[in-house]
């Protein structure tokens, strides 16, 4: 199998479905952004080294989920799906039970932080700059996400898990830069 179709040469992209969009459709600027965030998890993920931790092994798992979730933005028959619902591969399951875990990590890694007193600098290690870009690219794919979901089209539960990737990727800077010793930057 080639890498290139030649398919999409006059701008136009398949969704799962056999549809077939214009590259600045909506549903493709959501997906492109999701990919566009797992790939600076992965440039995170190569900066990260002993001291990381759980650190590694949680961003891998936003990777696969957002890997699932650039998958079901692409399927317009999976619009509307219940959380719970089961598909072909569970894997491309999106449920509230993920995002709670996300929340649990969240406050697991905030306990062994200083409180911040202020806004601080999107800076430190190289590791803690990727994820500080992560998390706006989140935030991004977030706002592409929303037209979608008020259009009744996308998945609801999809909005609040960005809206907690991103809280999950501003605290695993700050754990990153606390754990290389570097800590914060005040504003």
């Amino acid at each position: 199998m080639k890498i290139y179709t030649k398919k999409g040469d006059e701008g136009e992209t398949g969704l799962f479905d056999g549809t077939r969009v214009p590259k600045h459709h909506e549903r493709v600027d959501a997906y492109g952004e999701v990919d566009e965030l797992n790939a600076f998890l992965g440039l995170a993920r190569s900066h990260l080294d002993e001291k990381g931790g759980d650190l590694d092994s949680e961003l891998e798992r936003l990777q696969r989920d957002l890997f699932a979730l650039g998958a079901l933005l692409a399927d317009p028959r999976r619009d509307g799906e219940e959380p719970s619902s089961r598909g072909p591969d569970d894997r491309l399951a999106l449920r509230e039970e993920r995002i709670e875990e996300l929340e649990a990590v969240i406050d697991r890694w905030e306990e062994s932080l200083e409180p911040l007193r202020n806004f601080i600098l999107p800076a430190g290690v190289p590791a803690a700059a990727a994820l500080h870009v992560a998390r706006t690219v989140a935030r991004r794919a977030e706002r592409a996400l929303t037209p979608l979901v008020r259009a009744g089209a996308g998945h609801p539960v999809a909005l609040r898990y960005l809206n907690r990737v991103s809280d999950l990727l501003f605290v695993a800077a700050r754990v990153a830069n606390d754990r290389c010793g570097t800590g914060d930057y005040p504003w």
